[in-house]
Parts: structure tokens; sequence; C-alpha cells
């Protein structure tokens, strides 16, 4: 099992930015600050190769794409 966090980040500005038909055409940026809370994820390989991702819900897929 590989347990691991990532600090939480919160975004100040150009939120919308992102967005492939917004930066394609005029570029894009993005400003945010860690903050001292995180984000957890915990990874185990399953006996029947399946994905199991929980965070506010629990999904259980067949392949990462899904």
């Amino acid at each position: 099992m590989i347990l691991t966090r990532a600090p939480l980040r919160v975004p100040l500005g150009g939120g919308g930015t992102d967005l492939p038909a917004y930066y394609s055409q005029y570029g894009g940026f993005l400003t945010s600050v860690g903050i001292n809370k995180y984000v957890y994820i915990a990874v185990k390989r399953s006996f029947d190769d399946s994905l199991r991702v929980s965070y506010a819900k629990t999904e259980l897929v067949a392949h990462a794409s899904e």
C-alpha cells in the first residue's frame, strides 16, 4: 500500500484560464497558495486488478481512464 499526502492549494486568481477554449486563444495563468491542510491518497493493488478511488465518494473502475 502506498500512502501519501500533498498540501491543499487554494486558487487566488485565474480560475477559468486553465480551460483549453480560453488558454489556446489567450494564454493562461493561475495563482494559488498551499495551506496547512492536506489531501491524503491511498493506493493498494486489488486481487481483481480493479481500481478503487476514495475521496468524497468511492469509485470502483476497471481502468484509470474511467
